[in-house]
């Protein structure tokens, strides 16, 4: 893994990289004071992962990712701005994935790198990563998720700032209002206010809400509109299955986003590609995994995004987020779950509850 920090303050740089020494991973670390000097760089080698302070004289972190994107489309962009720089922040991350909060703590950037690690080992097929780092709309995060995302690391922002947000999009706010009075969510009475449903269905799958919402509208037509319907009766069945076997927010939040990758655009036609040429091509979950991990996501979303098709491939050792997310994804589709891997992880004797519990919210729909 080679990673190129670019910085115009030597001194930042200098303490980047005392810390990775630090963090003893198997890194190869490079360091640009310039974007002109970065892009020399790659063109010598390329990196891995590009990780920039925006504000830069010259060129700034925007117009170098900008470049990146253009030249290494397979490498992970990543932003460093400061608080002051928060809608020029914004503004980069359509050519960018990620971006960190500056000053960035040792642990948060070691994480970062980390999670980058572990997404080049999710999906090696170099066309497609070219693709998702080539497409400008989508790969670089919708704005209203990033808003969410900021507000996030605040710790001092409170419920009503994310029910602002909300609020601000009447076809959202209709979306969070009926998740949050789904039969699985709500405690007994009818939720009318915003900021309720918000705490009721929690912030990650706010979030998750969020990316499918503004996912779709990029692609707006019969067949986003069918996935919505899809993924929001896979959430809800996800919602009452996870219980004790995963944290209810991760599910929903992985069951919403299952089949994000059916919506890149490119994709289609490289599998068309490789399927005359007898290749195999990596399945929608796991493109749509890798996408979701460029933006950042909890790695227990990314993984069960990826894993849901084929489940035993996770490898876990018991029923988790990969098996639920299986499971309601499977049944709101009208499939039949993996009864083997269901028989491995010992939870087969319930299958039939819920298929039932399927059939009798067959009614529920996502309203666009």
């Amino acid at each position: 893994m080679r990673v190129l920090f670019v910085d115009d303050e030597d001194r930042v740089l200098a303490g980047i990289e005392r810390t990775l020494f630090m963090a003893d991973r198997d890194w190869e670390l490079d360091f640009a004071t310039s974007g002109a000097e970065a892009l020399s760089k790659l063109a010598v080698r390329a990196a891995d992962v590009v990780i920039s302070d925006m504000r830069m004289p010259l060129m700034d972190g925007a117009e170098l990712m900008r470049r990146v994107r253009e030249g290494w489309p397979t490498a992970i962009r990543i932003i460093l701005s400061g608080e002051t720089e928060h809608s020029g922040a914004l503004h980069s991350l359509e050519v960018a994935h990620q971006f960190l909060a500056k000053p960035c703590d040792g642990d948060t950037l070691v994480e970062t790198i980390d999670r980058a690690v572990n997404l080049q080992s999710l999906l090696r097929h170099q066309a497609v990563q070219e693709v998702i780092g080539r497409i400008g709309s989508l790969p670089a995060a919708p704005r209203m998720y990033l808003k969410l995302s900021g507000l996030l690391r605040d710790g001092n922002a409170g419920i009503g700032r994310f029910a602002e947000i909300v609020r601000g999009d009447p076809a959202l706010a209709a979306k969070v209002l009926q998740l949050a009075n789904c039969a699985f969510f709500h405690s007994g009475h009818e939720i009318t206010s915003i900021p309720e449903a918000v705490t009721r269905i929690g912030l990650d799958t706010l979030r998750a809400v969020v990316l499918t919402s503004e996912i779709a509208r990029a692609h707006a037509g019969a067949d986003a509109d069918a996935l919505q319907s899809r993924a929001f009766r896979a959430s809800c069945l996800a919602a009452e299955i996870g219980g004790s076997y995963a944290p209810v927010e991760t599910v929903v939040a992985a069951a919403l986003l299952a089949e994000v990758g059916l919506l890149l655009p490119q994709i289609q036609r490289l599998c068309e590609a490789a399927d005359s040429d007898g290749q195999r091509f990596p399945s929608h979950a796991e493109v749509g995994a890798y996408l979701l991990g460029l933006w950042g996501l909890p790695w227990a979303i990314v993984e069960a995004v990826a894993h849901h098709l084929q489940p035993a491939r996770g490898l876990q050792r018991r029923f988790d987020a990969i098996g639920v997310v299986h499971v309601a994804v499977a049944l709101s589709q009208g499939n039949t779950p993996d009864e083997a891997f269901l028989q491995q992880m010992g939870v087969a004797e319930h299958l039939n509850t819920w298929r039932d519990a399927c059939a009798a919210n067959t009614s529920i729909e996502y309203v666009p």
